[in-house]
């Protein structure tokens, strides 16, 4: 540019608009690369628990009376709203399994259920029974009333001990004698049952065991499946760690069912895109104009 010029602006067409919301799109819906998400193909993603019974959802539907189990990863602050859905779901009974993702959001919205167990953040280490070093231990499955499962065994990645206080709790996963949280010895419940209403909190220590790289180790996957109960259970994406990828692949996601739903609305939806590109049309006509 020379001296006095002027800088040049960017000038959009609606060709360059179509590529752009076309890249955005491609973008947004490709694999994840957030870890226990369900569009993650890669090792630390979900996308292996989501082929066997896990339905990523962004919110809850308004019917939940056929869903047999609702999961969450809390990463963040669950609303207030979403823990009043929850709180509904279990006490009319239905089965809420938390996997202890950040354990202070997970013990706050265990603190809101009214469940006082806990994660208790002391991580569990087995030198004799793991499956590829001591951070990687087995459990064992407890005879219960719960969760019916044909799993006996199931591996653990980078769990913790769970504090139980909660009368009639349910220790349904334990590890050997052999482990060790810290200065304590096992045997610890990794998984617990906590009765509310009708239903069941499910605490599990250790979402690490349902990542792409853990559900072939040995009864995971079937202990998964007994988890989500009859048929395919729910998933809740919003609460994994935020990114930009995920927030657009929300919107975009509850756009398309909001207008598959409710077809008239579909020109609400892209009625902002659809203004953007006239003003910027506009803009571009002046500026040739002025020119």
């Amino acid at each position: 540019m020379g001296a006095g010029g002027k800088a040049r602006s960017i000038r959009w067409t609606p060709i360059s608009l179509a590529l752009l919301a076309l890249i955005i799109i491609a973008i947004a819906l490709g694999p994840s690369l957030t870890p226990f998400d369900a569009y993650n193909t890669y090792w630390d993603g979900y996308s292996e628990a989501a082929s066997i019974c896990l339905r990523p959802v962004y919110a809850l539907p308004n019917n939940l009376v056929n869903v047999s189990s609702v999961f969450i990863v809390p990463e963040g602050n669950v609303s207030g709203s979403l823990v009043t859905e929850l709180l509904d779901y279990v006490i009319n009974g239905g089965r809420l399994v938390i996997l202890n993702g950040n354990e202070s959001f997970s013990n706050q919205l265990l603190k809101e259920l009214g469940v006082g167990s806990r994660f208790t953040g002391n991580v569990i280490e087995d030198p004799v029974l793991n499956v590829i070093n001591e951070k990687f231990p087995l459990a064992f499955i407890v005879s219960n009333p719960v969760v019916q499962t044909n799993a006996t065994t199931i591996a653990l990645d980078d769990a913790t001990t769970i504090s139980i206080n909660d009368a009639g709790a349910v220790t349904i996963a334990v590890t050997s004698r052999f482990s060790a949280a810290g200065n304590s010895t096992g045997p610890f419940s990794v998984v617990v049952a906590v009765p509310v209403g009708k239903g069941y909190v499910i605490l599990v220590s250790s979402p690490g065991m349902f990542m792409n790289s853990m559900t072939n180790e040995t009864g995971n996957a079937e202990f998964l499946r007994a988890l989500c109960g009859n048929g395919t259970a729910l998933y809740l994406e919003s609460a994994l760690a935020g990114n930009p990828q995920g927030v657009v692949r929300a919107w975009l996601l509850t756009a398309y069912t909001y207008a598959s739903t409710y077809p008239i609305n579909y020109l609400i939806i892209v009625m902002p895109v659809i203004i953007i590109m006239v003003v910027l049309l506009i803009n571009e006509a002046r500026h040739g104009a002025e020119v």
